[in-house]
């Protein structure tokens, strides 16, 4: 249940710092005409309900990353998701689970769903709007289970760049 009422001058608090998220908050109180303090109460009052939130992320589209998604029955358990800097997240409805997983090719992304997930149906994202903007898992917190690419078929024919989080790794982002 929203516990927080939103007017006006909120909604364009939050929509030009969607617009900007490093506008300060003298900018916005000339903007929206309040003083700083209050938009700075405001602008806390809104982190603190959950209606705001900053999260660092890659542009999908302007760095060229590819995005496909995997979707899966409700009862699959996807314990990958906390660690695998492939994935980049799972969103649930009441009847499918449906992962998105971001590579530097589509080779990779596409090993890595077959050897994880024993899947070949990956539906590649084509386009998004706006931007994209994902967080990536860009440090490795105890690695990878089940990445052992110097054992990996897939791995040693040249169609994946290996895990972010090993020694095998062959790409340029991680």
């Amino acid at each position: 249940m929203i516990d927080i009422r939103l007017d006006e001058i909120d909604r364009r608090i939050m929509e030009l710092l969607q617009k900007d998220p490093f506008l300060s908050q003298n900018e916005i109180a000339k903007r929206v005409e309040l003083s700083q303090p209050s938009v700075s109460a405001r602008i806390k009052r809104l982190k603190e309900k959950g209606f705001l939130a900053f999260t660092v992320g890659v542009n999908i589209k302007k760095t060229g990353l590819h995005v496909a998604k995997v979707e899966f029955n409700k009862e699959k358990h996807i314990k990958e998701c906390s660690y695998c800097p492939y994935i980049l997240g799972v969103v649930e409805t009441e009847d499918i689970k449906t992962i998105y997983v971001v590579g530097e090719d589509f080779s990779s992304m596409e090993s890595m769903v077959k050897k994880r997930f024993s899947r070949k149906d990956l539906k590649a994202v084509v386009g998004a709007y706006p931007d994209f903007v994902m967080p990536l898992k860009m440090e490795d917190n105890g690695g990878c289970e089940g990445c052992d690419c110097g054992e990996c078929e897939y791995y040693a024919t040249g169609k994946c760049l290996g895990c972010p989080f090993s020694e095998y790794y062959k790409g340029k982002l991680w």
